[in-house]
This record gives structure tokens, C-alpha cells and sequence, in this order.
């Protein structure tokens, strides 16, 4: 079962999960290395999280933020923290397949938002709301249809 799983530094690695739900439900957990809260910001996708990443001072997860931003449409007043993991939806009981068009997405999102991190070592934002938009143009564009 296709997911893919996007870290704090923008870098993403495809993920094949077990069918079973409550074997999925223990890979998410070892792989978020802790408790899940699971996130809708795509009716076709779930985004599964630590259920306490800021609490516990878990690192931003500005990937996975644009690409929520993104398939909402508006910008979160809030941020992801810790490794996220993007699957397809819970329809019955079990985790469904992310679809390719949906993987694929998520795929170019991670990769400009690692792009863009690449390019602030040299050119620092000016600020964090700067920075947020920056990045989130830079995730819409990826997402344009060509």
C-alpha cells in the first residue's frame, strides 16, 4: 500500500504499508515514533502526525505544511511538527492507497520546499512570514497544472 513519508528537513521516501489495520496502525506509530493524530486536508488523503510534535519540541515540518496549505486552499494558522506520513483515506476500518496523482503531489511539494531550503543556506528569508509565502508559491507552482 503506496504513502510517502516527509521528514522536517523537505526530504520524502515512498512508504509501502501493510493491508492490515492494525499492523498499519503500528508502522505509523514506530515510524512518527509516538502517538498519531491523523489530518484531512485532502478528501482522497489523510496526513498522520505525532499527536504531541510541538508539545515535545518535535522540528517544523515545513513540507508537510505547504502541501497542506496547498490542497486546502488558504494558509494554516498553525504548523506540523515531526515526521509526517501521507496515505490514502481511512474508509473502512483500514488505510486505503495513496493514489499516484495524490503521491506524485505530495512528491513535488517535498521537493521545492527541500529546493527552497537549499537556496535560504545562501539567501536567508527575511523574515518567518516571508519565508511561509515564499514557500508556499513556491508548492503552489509545483502543483500548477503544466
Amino acid at each position: 500500500m503506496s504513502a510517502l513519508r516527509i521528514d522536517p528537513d523537505a526530504t520524502s521516501s515512498r512508504l509501502n504499508l501493510p493491508t492490515d489495520s492494525t499492523a498499519q496502525h503500528d508502522v505509523l506509530r514506530s515510524l512518527i515514533a509516538g502517538s498519531t493524530d491523523r489530518a484531512v486536508y485532502h478528501r482522497q488523503a489523510l496526513l498522520h502526525l505525532h499527536s504531541n510534535g510541538a508539545g515535545i519540541r518535535l522540528p517544523v515540518n515545513p513540507a508537510a505544511w505547504a502541501l497542506a496549505c496547498t490542497w486546502r486552499g488558504l494558509n494554516l494558522p498553525y504548523l506540523l511538527y515531526g515526521p509526517v506520513i501521507v496515505t490514502g483515506p481511512d474508509t473502512s476500518g483500514a488505510i486505503e492507497d495513496l493514489n499516484d496523482r495524490l503521491l506524485t503531489e505530495a512528491e513535488k511539494v517535498a521537493d521545492k520546499a527541500l529546493e527552497l531550503r537549499l537556496e535560504w543556506s545562501a539567501r536567508p528569508p527575511v523574515s518567518e512570514p516571508a519565508a511561509q509565502n515564499e514557500l508556499l508559491a513556491y508548492a503552489r507552482r509545483a502543483l500548477r497544472p503544466s
